[in-house]
């Protein structure tokens, strides 16, 4: 005779529950597979604030060579122009906003206007920042701006359900000394917001996560430049290591159960308080 561990064995394989097992536990959901065409974003609709230059280009260029199609904001209409002619010229979908998140009427337009063309954002990639000289304009741009569009953005995820994934892009200075007490305490804010909308999105499925870059430049010529401060290659950070950063978060493939976390990305600069061993060299 079977003995019941076998018994209770063949039943699960035959689609029945075995004795004692959990009839409410959740379903399994199947693995995310490496798409057949090797692109990890292949047909999600991506939005990206701020994605005009540095940073925030990057991120687009990156998520569109993975098959993403772009949509992206940005306050300058030359940059946003410049933008999606080239990623069009490489055969992206992209679509550029002339929008300022720090208004609330902008970001309310951008979301209207994605819901009623049909466009539900499978990613979105808070990027724009900025070091004002006043504490309201850095607040309104760096956390207060995001903020409103997160929630109109993950509120269309929800209706749709679009188990997506939203990224915040901060800065090493959410822990470390810059100088700017404005910019330094606004960036500090961004870790507390991941968690907690971690944590308030994960029923629907939706992932939230940080990147916290260090000194982020390229040259004229797109090579990273000399940065005695970066015990790592002593250089700056290329961009584009970024926006890689951003596709492994975004991508179910890697990232499926990555949520509420922060990802440094700094050359070990974070780990360097040069502000006090000016002497240091490297």
């Amino acid at each position: 005779m079977f003995n019941g561990g076998i018994r209770n064995r063949i039943r699960a394989a035959l689609g029945g529950a075995a004795p004692g097992a959990d009839a409410h536990a959740p379903l399994i959901a199947p693995e995310p597979p490496l798409l057949c065409d090797g692109k990890l974003l292949s047909g999600k609709n991506v939005l990206i604030t701020g994605a005009g230059r540095n940073i925030g280009k990057n991120i687009a260029l990156e998520m569109a060579t993975q098959g993403a199609n772009v949509y992206f904001t940005d306050v300058e209409a030359t940059r946003c122009s410049a933008l999606e002619k080239e990623l069009r010229s490489a055969q992206h979908c992209a679509k550029g906003f002339v929008s300022d998140v720090t208004s609330r009427g902008d970001n309310d337009s951008l979301a209207g206007f994605l819901a009623a063309n049909g466009i539900v954002p499978d990613i979105l990639v808070n990027n724009v920042g900025t070091d004002a000289d006043d504490f309201l304009t850095t607040y309104r741009t760096n956390v207060f701006g995001p903020a409103h569009l997160t929630d109109l953005i993950s509120k269309l995820m929800i209706e749709k359900k679009v188990a997506g994934s939203i990224l915040f892009i901060t800065s090493i200075h959410q822990e470390t000394v810059r100088g700017s007490i404005g910019y330094s305490s606004s960036k500090a804010a961004l870790p507390m917001i991941i968690k907690e909308l971690a944590m308030k999105l994960a029923p629907q499925g939706i992932r939230v996560n940080g990147i916290a870059p260090g000194y982020v430049a390229e040259d004229p010529r797109g090579a990273p430049v000399p940065h005695k401060y970066t015990p790592l290659h002593g250089t700056s950070v290329h961009p584009r290591y970024i926006g890689r950063a951003a596709v492994y978060l975004a991508s179910d493939y890697f990232s499926r159960y990555t949520t509420g976390a922060t990802l440094t990305i700094d050359g070990a600069l974070s780990l360097v308080n040069y502000f006090s061993t000016m002497g240091y060299t490297r």
